[in-house]
């Protein structure tokens, strides 16, 4: 082999080499991995000439009334209110699958309550024995509207649930799950602060 090809043969080796060492031990991303931040300066990025301004970059798109909500409800915030509505759906469904609407008085309008007081009543006896959420309901704020003195909030519920329901004569009791998908709307009086919020509305979703 000529002494010119060897070099360049040796010379691509320790290239490859040092590449490794820079390259080859991490491929991928872990979750522990930290972005990087990068820095508003970017007068020379892709985007701009040298000498040019930064372009302003887009401002995320904030729900339709929310800002509004809050100059009207100092004490709301979004994320608290998303959780809380959370657990109010989880403690209303589950009382109200075991007939325990008696507790839900001061948690609905009076017409959600004349709904659900119906429906365990056309229920009677056929009634789960146990219920219980098989994981925690998806939950998204979906919508935001403020009617006079008024605040309502759409919340959209994703989940599944585990039944066991009991048999007539006795039996080993029968297992079922059921996925829903519905809009629940929570109501607030403005005029004070201290005004709970209750559950006004409940209508199907899409899954």
């Amino acid at each position: 082999m000529p002494w010119d090809l060897l070099i360049l043969a040796l010379i691509a080796v320790v290239v490859l080499f040092q590449l490794y060492n820079v390259l080859g031990r991490r491929v991928g991303f872990k979750a522990e991995d930290k972005p990087v931040v990068q820095k508003n300066d970017d007068s020379e990025g892709p985007f701009n000439r040298p000498g040019q301004e930064p372009k302003a970059q887009p401002e995320r798109l904030r729900m339709p009334n929310l800002d509004a909500l809050k100059a009207r409800d100092a004490h709301f915030n979004e994320v608290n209110f998303v959780e809380k509505a959370r657990e109010a759906y989880e403690q209303i469904v589950l009382a109200f699958n075991r007939g325990e609407i008696e507790g839900l008085k001061d948690r609905l309008s009076e017409s959600v309550y004349e709904v659900f007081a119906k429906a365990v009543e056309a229920r009677g006896e056929q009634k789960a024995i146990n219920v219980s959420f098989v994981d925690a309901p998806k939950t998204d704020l979906d919508q935001i509207e403020l009617k006079d003195d008024r605040a309502l909030v759409r919340v959209r519920f994703l989940s599944e649930l585990l039944y066991e329901m009991a048999e007539p004569d006795g039996g080993e009791p029968k297992k079922a799950h059921r996925r829903t998908a519905e809009f629940w709307t929570f109501q607030k009086n403005l005029k004070s602060p201290t005004n709970p919020w209750i559950l006004s509305r409940v209508e199907a979703a899409k899954a």
